[in-house]
């Protein structure tokens, strides 16, 4: 068979096997795969069913593949190389979104730990710039939040403001691994400046960030770092 005629087989198969409809001639030329005319493509059409390749499940639609055809396909015409590429693409990308979701998925177990731990609230950064955070209803119970609820709003808006939260983690230059400790004013952000801060940088195979406690400064300083310390383990 001419090259064409492989070439029309092939897109056919291809055709049908994304959308199980019949394949019309003016389909095929629609795609712009080929610069002939539709009774070209039906000429074709009629060689490959001749030969048993294709067949028309109802008088007048477009055509399907026959066993023969898909045999002839897979023997004949079948690219493994580039299904191999196609296929390796897509894996390493599903591969690495399910190790992602996966961090994901201890980060938020490990800030869960913290805040239920440490009676604070928690938080992590991770790479996408993402804040995630609970624990906040630890903070407006504390007697420093309850009379002030402002500074609890404000506490809440850093968290929510990912951005500049992520921003001002990526300013500190933190070792990885190591509890940094910011007291009351020590805190670069002025919106802070009630709580004290304990935040840590972890990095894993699939994700790097942050994660910490913010509380009031009246908190158990040495055991809420060893939790962070812990914690860390888990990642």
């Amino acid at each position: 068979m001419k090259d064409r005629t492989l070439l029309i087989l092939t897109a056919l198969i291809e055709d049908f096997v994304e959308t199980a409809l019949p394949v019309a001639s003016k389909k095929l030329l629609a795609s712009k795969h080929f610069d002939v005319s539709s009774a070209t493509i039906r000429n074709e059409f009629a060689i490959l069913e001749e030969v048993g390749l294709i067949e028309s499940p109802h008088v007048s639609s477009g055509k399907i593949p026959t066993e023969k055809g898909y045999r002839f396909f897979v023997d004949e015409l079948m690219e493994d190389d580039q299904q191999n590429k196609l296929v390796q693409n897509i894996f390493s990308q599903h591969v690495q979104n399910y190790r992602f979701q996966r961090t994901k998925e201890s980060v938020l177990d490990t800030i869960r730990i913290l805040s239920s731990l440490s009676g604070n609230a928690a938080f992590a950064v991770i790479n996408d710039d993402r804040t995630f955070y609970l624990g906040l209803s630890n903070v407006l119970r504390s007697p420093e939040f309850l009379h002030a609820p402002e500074k609890a709003a404000q506490v809440i808006e850093i968290l929510e403001g990912q951005k500049r939260f992520s921003a001002l983690l990526n300013s500190l230059n933190l070792p990885e691994n190591q509890v940094k400790i910011f007291i009351g004013e020590e805190n670069l952000l002025e919106e802070i400046n009630s709580c004290a801060m304990l935040v840590t940088k972890f990095e894993t195979p699939d994700a790097s960030g942050y994660l910490g406690i913010i509380g009031p400064t009246r908190m158990n300083y040495g055991f809420n770092k060893a939790l962070i310390r812990n914690v860390l383990e888990m990642l």
